[in-house]
């Protein structure tokens, strides 16, 4: 007895429109990355000023927004905030005063990207 076509072509679609939601939720989750052209970067030491958690549930990273202050190389302070993900043990290394590697963008000072290493880093 042969598949009807009125399973396999249904299955079919279903299996492809799976695959097209999880490529697209790949896709989409890199988009609020936070990109800096090299040739546009600036370096600089953030004060912690204020950090909060972002995520939920239990679990061995966190998720946390981080509120810090620089100097950019033309003097200006800034205020401005960023993502950042690291390991629950290592939370008493970021707190309030603590100094932070960034990158910024020279054009946008506001725009940043802070440089911790990830926990999953090896």
């Amino acid at each position: 007895m042969a598949i009807s076509y009125f399973i396999t072509y249904p299955l079919l679609v279903i299996f492809f429109g799976i695959f097209v939601f999880f490529v697209y939720n790949i896709i989409m989750a890199g988009r609020g990355a936070v990109k800096i052209d090299p040739t546009d970067a600036g370096q600089a030491q953030g004060e912690i000023i204020n950090i909060r958690s972002s995520s939920g549930e239990n679990s061995a990273f966190i998720n946390v927004l981080i509120q810090v202050r620089f100097i950019t190389a033309d003097h200006k302070i800034v205020n401005t905030e960023g993502k950042a993900v690291f390991d629950a043990v290592k939370v008493s290394e970021y707190q309030k005063g603590t100094k932070l590697p960034l990158a910024y963008s020279k054009k946008e000072p506001k725009k940043i990207k802070i440089n911790i290493s990830y926990p999953l880093d090896r």
